[in-house]
């Protein structure tokens, strides 16, 4: 049958693959659940009529229609994860739930242009030229597909439990550093976790330099410990395949990233680096200015998470910011 992936993964959970009009990043893994009072959907996709209709028809498959739900829950604040869900709840009426950090950022979320020029603005001061600042500043229309985001009809905390029936629960797991208002749900039926984008089985989710000073790398790393203590077996992510074992992928993922933090660190041994220098000599070349912003903010984050704990000294000797190994932490 011609359709979305449609797969079972455990009593009463199952996903549907949802497309996304991205070159690379090619669908979402959108999750329901069963319950007495109605489909609990985890993520819904962006905003395109190939993601509804997907929905739709995966929901149809399982003997359902999109009315059966509930709720949304959006583990986190990025467009190919929630810009369906105010479609949804205005055609449906269902609840909308997100971690409550979501609202501070929603005006951010909804205007691309705020994040943009912070990096353009980072960059300057960061070793980028002109030509390059100028085209991290060029404005990016927004895509129908990115529609405007809503504030969650129901906020939820850290550890809160959002009851599907009256036997099965959805405990909420707070691990911001991918975005702010990211969260996990641990299901107390079968010990599942879904982990959105926090843990993902192939690659590692981009942790960008915030706008407020914020060390969003240890955000994300003591995010990860988290989710090492809980002891998860099998995890369901938001894209890719179900990760047999989640506390251990996130083990390789926190690896990971201190092995970055050590490449800078002997990148600045010898000599000053600055911020975009630093992005040139990690990331591949030639990139478009999508992928760059991304770069130069995930460079950034752990440039500045390794000045706040002291292992690089930042200077500005000729107005433009370098970074240098501290002593004893080569």
């Amino acid at each position: 049958m011609s359709g979305p992936v449609v797969e079972h993964h455990g009593p009463g959970i199952s996903r549907i693959e949802v497309p996304l009009p991205f070159e690379r990043l090619r669908s979402v893994n959108a999750y329901i659940i069963e319950g007495d009072g109605g489909l609990t959907l985890i993520d819904c996709g962006t905003a395109t009529i190939q993601g509804f209709d997907a929905l739709h028809d995966g929901l149809a498959r399982l003997g359902h229609s999109l009315h059966d739900i509930r709720r949304v829950v959006g583990t986190h604040l990025h467009v190919d994860h929630m810009a369906l869900a105010g479609q949804l709840v205005h055609e449906i009426g269902c609840d909308f739930v997100m971690h409550r950090a979501a609202s501070a950022r929603l005006a951010e979320y909804n205007d691309w242009t705020i994040t943009q020029a912070h990096l353009a603005t980072l960059a300057a001061r960061h070793g980028a030229s002109p030509e390059e600042v100028a085209k991290l500043s060029e404005p990016e229309p927004r895509p129908d597909w990115a529609a405007t985001g809503i504030e969650p009809t129901h906020p939820v905390d850290d550890d809160r439990e959002i009851a599907l029936d009256s036997a099965r629960s959805l405990k909420v797991v707070y691990t911001p550093g991918h975005d702010i208002a990211h969260i996990c749900l641990l299901d107390s039926k079968t010990g599942l976790l879904f982990s959105g984008d926090h843990v993902l089985p192939r690659i590692t989710p981009v942790v960008l330099v915030s706008l407020n000073g914020t060390d969003t790398l240890a955000q994300y790393m003591s995010s990860l410990r988290r989710v090492m203590d809980l002891d998860v077996h099998t995890t369901l992510p938001a894209h890719g395949d179900t990760i047999p074992r989640g506390s251990d992928r996130a083990r390789q993922i926190l690896l990971h990233h201190r092995r970055r933090l050590d490449e800078i660190i002997d990148l600045t041994a010898s000599r000053p680096m600055s911020g975009w220098a630093l992005m040139q000599a990690l990331f591949r070349p030639h990139m478009d200015v999508f992928h760059q912003r991304l770069a130069f903010g995930e460079t950034m984050a752990h440039a500045e998470h390794l000045a706040a704990t002291g292992r690089l000294m930042p200077s500005d000797p000729d107005g433009v910011v370098v970074f240098r190994a501290a002593p004893g932490h080569r």
